[in-house]
């Protein structure tokens, strides 16, 4: 597909200078050459894919007037600036030491972020999509990662953030990648939340606007063993540092599977009713009482990939998802820590398991099971999560990301909510991303499947959610 998205124009935005700032919290710079040390929990992610995120706005309007898109780039810009002082590690990029063979983020003088100014003639419905009778939406997979800029790279260094405005025939499209090394899910929308403040203040006729520090001292996050453990997955994820992507085997390289994209809206009524039918299995599987949102939409979807994909044999099915472990390390870490703190879970049970008439039960038990591990013991097998992971084979695996309740959609940066927001990086069969949805108490899914399982997979998640009249 040829680009539909052509770039205007490439900067840097750099954090805020002190003559330009206004309280002691806006004054503080950057220093040259700082240096931020890595723990265990950040390091895995060394050569992970940058994880991208597109949020998409309608016409942009402040107090009912049409703000300009000139006027809008500036005001991301400015209020970008002004939060890369305690969001630092942003501004860096993840660095090879030879001498220490480790990896760091570097802050150096030249600290910034890549922000691109884009346009297309796309208009806001190809974007956002229509959705169908059972509420689901179909997205182009081409459009969706051209409005998010590119900072991948094979060998280190690599920036850990960047920004891209496109206008398009009726809004703009906000998209960010983000290295995963630099913060989880909990510090990535933190980050979001305080940029789209400080641009509402930037707008506002009234004084200044407060936020609680981030924390990025990874010291947050020590336990016995913790310098060994980060070089031993640092070198589990990346053996031919500085190269972080691996080189292509073979005299030709694998041709891509093709990917088709649809997001599903659950409403509040809707998983309900999905719990419900949780807790009423027969008697061979006790759910008990009150299933959580995440684990009931982790098993849904579980079971839904194994139904579409045809895996009624005994070989196992996968599921991946993180835990946050923030209230559950010793000591306890802040919840203002804006580093990583979540872990990875992965469970298996075979095709004829989760095909079966308690499938939907079972897979709800293992999730929960689990989760309520990382409760317990947090780092219990954390030297295998990276093979463990690489062990469950492509197409046999779903990989969960997000949280029921990120709330994707109170980012407000003063020309209102956006009107649909996406994980823009889910390339792989069996992807999915999670969080609050833009109405009251419902939650956003969107799903990757290979395109060939794509009708059977809504099939079976329209049968297992409900009703034709449902709008999941």
């Amino acid at each position: 597909m040829p680009p539909a998205v052509r770039a205007r124009r490439a900067s840097t935005v750099v954090p805020l200078p002190s003559a330009a700032a206004g309280t002691p919290r806006e004054r503080r710079r950057v220093d040259v050459d700082v240096v931020v040390p890595l723990s265990p929990l950040d390091t895995r992610w060394a050569a992970l894919p940058p994880v991208c995120h597109v949020f998409l706005f309608p016409a942009a309007a402040a107090h009912r007037q049409q703000v300009p898109f000139p006027d809008v780039v500036r005001g991301l810009r400015s209020s970008l600036a002004a939060v890369l002082p305690a969001f630092h590690t942003l501004a860096g990029e993840l660095a090879y030491s030879p001498e220490l063979g480790t990896v760091t983020i570097v802050c150096g003088e030249d600290a910034g972020v890549a922000f691109v100014e884009a346009e297309t003639d796309l208009d806001l419905a190809s974007l956002v999509g229509v959705e169908d009778d059972d509420g689901a939406v179909d997205l182009d997979v081409d459009a969706l990662p051209q409005l998010v800029p590119d900072i991948r790279r094979e060998e280190l260094p690599a920036p850990m953030f960047a920004a891209q405005v496109t206008e398009f025939v009726g809004g703009i499209a906000l998209g960010v990648a983000l290295n995963h090394v630099a913060t989880d899910g909990i510090g990535f929308l933190r980050f979001m939340e305080m940029w789209a403040a400080s641009a509402v203040a930037a707008g506002a006729t009234s004084s200044g606007w407060t936020w609680t520090e981030p924390l990025h001292d990874r010291r947050f996050v020590r336990f016995d063993g913790d310098q060994e453990l980060a070089r031993r997955l640092l070198w589990q994820a990346a053996p031919d540092l500085p190269r972080i992507v691996p080189k292509q085997q073979g005299p030709t390289p694998q041709r891509p599977l093709l990917l088709s994209r649809r997001t599903f809206t659950f409403s509040a009524h809707a998983l309900r009713r999905l719990k419900q039918r949780l807790t009423a299995t027969g008697p061979g599987v006790v759910v008990g009482a009150a299933p959580s949102t995440f684990a009931t939409l982790a098993a849904h979807v579980w079971v839904s990939f194994a139904l579409a994909s045809g895996f009624t044999d005994a070989a196992p099915v996968f599921a991946v998802f993180l835990a946050g472990c923030r209230a559950h390390m010793s000591p306890r870490v802040p919840d203002a820590y804006a580093g990583n703190c979540v872990v990875s879970c992965v469970v298996a049970l075979s095709g004829a398991e989760l095909t079966g008439a308690d499938g939907p039960a079972l897979a709800f038990l293992t999730i929960r099971d689990a989760v309520a591990e990382v409760k317990r013991d947090p780092l219990a097998g954390s030297g295998s999560w990276i093979t463990r992971f690489r062990a469950a084979p492509p197409g046999r695996k779903v990989v969960l990301a997000g949280s029921p309740w990120f709330p994707a959609y109170a980012v407000d940066f003063g020309f209102g909510r956006p009107v649909r927001v996406e994980r823009a990086s889910l390339e792989q069969d069996g992807a999915m991303a999670i969080f609050a949805g833009r109405e009251a108490g419902s939650v956003q899914a969107s799903v990757a499947v290979a395109a060939g399982k794509m009708p059977a997979f809504h099939r079976m998640f329209e049968v297992k959610c409900g009703s034709n009249n449902s709008r999941l």
